[in-house]
């Protein structure tokens, strides 16, 4: 830069400032108290460029940011646990924000922009949404030591309409399979309580309230009560897929990017 660029842009910035910062003389000049001070003030906005630009990279690299992910209570209570902790381990500085909904519902808010990214049901019509594969989980019936099919190597879902059945909440799908596969085979199930959660149904089913029917990773050992046995069902549409969803992969933030490719290549075992 030219000296008389730089002198006219001194003499701007005083004026913008109402601030001499140089004391002029014939042997040249010597900065003002005021300019000894400004040159403090902007080292720290240059040292505040550096951090900044150093902040946005990570962002922009993944490695810091925030994830906004609705999942339902299967993938909650039998995969996340070990995903999410692996993915956090990996990258400390993004902010996974994890709330429960059911399948229906976290379609509808990923279409709606409510999440970046959601784990749901495969059944669950999700027209409009790029998706993944996630992990599969078969349908079992749980029931008392004491039960008929307790030891049963397994069951068809016929045999177990000969008993009372602790069912989930009608908005669940197993709910709707199992009502589905009843009327299928031109039969009705004999519900004697509905319940919401998983603790709830293990708790009746222990009290001889009725068998139930739920997934296999929600009922496994680090669930269980020693007092239930668990049974698979045989059934072709026992087995059920769970999808990663989100609307546009590449116009997500790159730490919600990362994240999906954590589920999809680098599940914990």
């Amino acid at each position: 830069m030219a000296a008389s660029a730089v002198s006219k842009r001194i003499s701007d910035l005083e004026g913008a400032l109402s601030a001499r910062l140089l004391d002029r003389h014939s042997g040249g000049v010597r900065p003002t108290a005021a300019g000894l001070e400004l040159v403090e003030y902007a080292k720290g906005i240059v040292d505040l460029l550096r951090r900044l630009r150093a902040d946005m990279s990570l962002y922009s690299e993944g490695t810091k940011g925030d994830v906004r992910v609705f999942a339902n209570s299967t993938s909650i209570v039998g995969f996340l646990d070990k995903d999410l902790s692996g993915f956090l381990l990996r990258y400390p500085q993004v902010e996974v924000r994890l709330e429960e909904w059911s399948s229906p519902y976290i379609v509808r808010s990923l279409k709606e922009g409510l999440a970046d990214v959601g784990l749901f049901w495969a059944e669950t019509p999700h027209a409009g949404l790029e998706t993944a594969p996630y992990r599969s989980a078969r349908l079992v019936i749980v029931v008392p030591a004491a039960h008929a099919l307790a030891g049963s190597v397994g069951v068809h879902f016929s045999e177990t309409l000969d008993f009372a059945h602790v069912a989930f909440h009608e908005g669940s799908m197993i709910h709707r399979l199992t009502v589905q596969a009843a009327e299928a085979l031109q039969r009705t199930i004999r519900t004697r309580l509905q319940v919401t959660s998983f603790d709830a149904m293990r708790t009746m089913v222990s009290a001889g309230v009725g068998l139930g029917i739920m997934t296999d990773v929600t009922v496994a050992a680090k669930h269980n009560r020693r007092e239930l046995r668990v049974v698979p069902l045989l059934d072709d549409w026992a087995i059920l897929d769970m999808r990663i969803g989100y609307r546009d992969r590449a116009a997500l933030p790159r730490a919600a990017q990362q994240f999906i490719e954590h589920l999809v290549h680098g599940r914990a075992e």
